[in-house]
């Protein structure tokens, strides 16, 4: 009979702490306060969102700047008006500027690409003509030799813009291919469509 008596109390007792366990968690859950001494911590859930990338080209900037009310913010000053954002890009402004156009090295290949005149100037005007060859069995090996000056010329270009680079200290971790390309796509936009906006003139030594 003892037996029995004192597992009847160790039962009782084993279902009030845990109901006391039970309300104390309750407790702490409701309230999000801290933890008494002994127990640990509940940690707070943070709903972190992740800043979105920085625009990469021309036209993801336009994109961000329509999607953020035509507005944008330079290094911690004041937002910008479009008219602003837009005059900041004309005048090269590097805060603003896209992550493509950035960067001495790519200035120099604007200079150089707006002080002269090359064949990729009128790539806009034989892109047509060479897409219409290119249907013409009698004319392809001419599109195709267009096609392949173009791409000397990128290169070449590239290459210039490297060797007047290393003499003039800039260092940059991109070679004449990349160098070349950026300069080709400039090159073939009209010079008014050109940004930001040219700063030397044609003949001008860069």
């Amino acid at each position: 009979m003892k037996l029995g008596r004192r597992s009847t109390a160790d039962s009782t007792a084993t279902d009030s702490e845990v109901d006391e366990s039970v309300q104390l968690d309750r407790e702490l859950a409701s309230a999000g306060s801290t933890a008494p001494k002994g127990r640990p911590t509940p940690k707070r859930r943070t709903n972190s969102i992740p800043a979105p990338p920085a625009p990469k080209t021309r036209k993801e900037a336009v994109a961000w700047q329509k999607q953020n009310g035509a507005r944008a913010k330079v290094g911690g000053q004041k937002k910008l008006s479009s008219a602003e954002y837009r005059q900041a890009m004309k005048s090269g402004d590097p805060s603003v500027l896209p992550r493509r156009d950035q960067g001495p090295v790519r200035a120099l290949a604007r200079d150089y690409v707006d002080s002269r005149r090359m064949a990729s100037n009128y790539l806009l005007l034989l892109f047509p003509l060479m897409i219409i060859g290119y249907k013409i069995p009698p004319l392809q090996i001419v599109t195709l030799g267009l096609f392949v000056l173009l791409l000397l010329e990128w290169v070449y270009t590239g290459s210039r813009v490297l060797k007047i680079a290393k003499s003039r200290g800039l260092e940059t971790r991109e070679g004449a291919v990349a160098i070349g390309f950026y300069a080709g796509s400039r090159a073939y936009f009209l010079r008014n469509w050109r940004r930001p906006t040219p700063r030397v003139k044609m003949g001008d030594p860069v």
